[in-house]
């Protein structure tokens, strides 16, 4: 299977690719933050990867694992505060490291 080369995808391709209606996808935009399609200048939504990819964890959320609506917000928050934390840590590491170095 060959990589997907487009940027943006449209609500209706998004919809096919994950299976649901793009009704959900509009609805998911309005109760999750992190789920923030581009508009175009006709004001259409564009979907990128990572937005797919965020569909896809809401998805699972609520069909794998039975989580509400809040529920699975408030697990994708928690994830993205984990990554922001492990970001700022290995920050602090590799500066840690930079001050052995010169000492």
């Amino acid at each position: 299977m060959e990589p997907n080369t487009k940027l943006y995808y449209d609500t209706n391709e998004v919809a096919e690719m994950v299976g649901c209606e793009p009704s959900a996808l509009r609805f998911w935009e309005k109760k999750f933050p992190q789920l923030n399609p581009k508009r175009d200048s006709r004001n259409r939504r564009r979907y990128t990867e990572r937005d797919i990819e965020i569909i896809r964890k809401i998805m699972h959320q609520r069909d794998k694992q039975g989580r509400t609506i809040k529920g699975t917000r408030e697990q994708l928050r928690r994830k993205e505060e984990a990554q922001l934390l492990i970001q700022r840590l290995l920050r602090v590491r590799k500066f840690l490291t930079d001050i052995q170095e010169v000492l």
